[in-house]
């Protein structure tokens, strides 16, 4: 991990105005980066993103403030400017590369993981996770997630990525995700249904439709 581009990145896009590095620490595998604001946490993300040919490097940034927990995506490729994830415009731009040189289910799942939160508008979005342990959003992959993967008995039914191409190029990705998050007592998650398209030369669309909200896991 080069952790001067990194800094750099966070500075240019991430940080607010007034947001100023006070200290770093750590070194290729985990970066600290600490502001009067937040604390961040910089790592090689495990996203399917990262083995792409094209793709230099892909780091996972989970700041927090005692408060909230938020996860950032960077991507830098080979060649060009590095990319915010969270960013609604850029990862637009980055859906031009779906079913070309970028796996369709790769672009899922970075939709899935940084566009969780309650709202994915705007200049920047923000993915809140219950811990920064946990993941920020989870890309559905089997039918079977809530039982194999996370047990939310009373979730609603869903099924794996699929994705179609017409004869113009054309294309349409589907998939489900959710997020975690703490109630009071006990932990619940927000199921989303994703209905993304593309096409030769055009940026990526996508709709979230919230199928279900607010259920419960069960307490151990």
């Amino acid at each position: 991990m080069d952790a001067q581009r990194v800094i750099d990145t966070l500075e240019r896009a991430v940080f607010t105005a007034d947001e100023r590095v006070s200290r770093t620490f750590g070194g290729s595998t985990l970066l600290g980066v600490e502001t009067a604001r937040m604390s961040y946490e910089a790592r090689p993300a495990d996203w399917a993103v990262a083995q792409e040919s094209w793709v230099d490097e892909v780091i996972e940034v989970v700041g927090t403030n005692g408060a909230m927990t938020t996860t950032f995506g960077l991507l830098f490729p080979h060649s060009g400017d590095s990319l915010v994830l969270n960013s609604p415009a850029t990862m637009a731009a980055l859906g031009r590369r779906v079913g070309v040189d970028l796996d369709p289910v790769a672009y899922a799942e970075l939709l899935a993981v940084l566009y969780s939160g309650a709202t994915i508008d705007g200049p920047l979005g923000y993915a809140f996770s219950a811990t920064p342990s946990f993941p920020a959003g989870w890309l559905v992959r089997e039918a079977d997630h809530f039982t194999a993967v996370l047990s939310v008995p009373d979730a609603p039914a869903v099924t794996p990525p699929t994705f179609g191409r017409a004869a113009d190029g054309d294309w349409t990705l589907r998939f489900f995700s959710h997020n975690y998050y703490l109630l009071e007592i006990r932990s619940a998650v927000d199921v989303h249904r994703w209905t993304v398209t593309g096409g030769p030369g055009r940026a990526a669309s996508w709709d979230r439709e919230t199928i279900a909200a607010r259920v419960a896991r069960p307490l151990p």
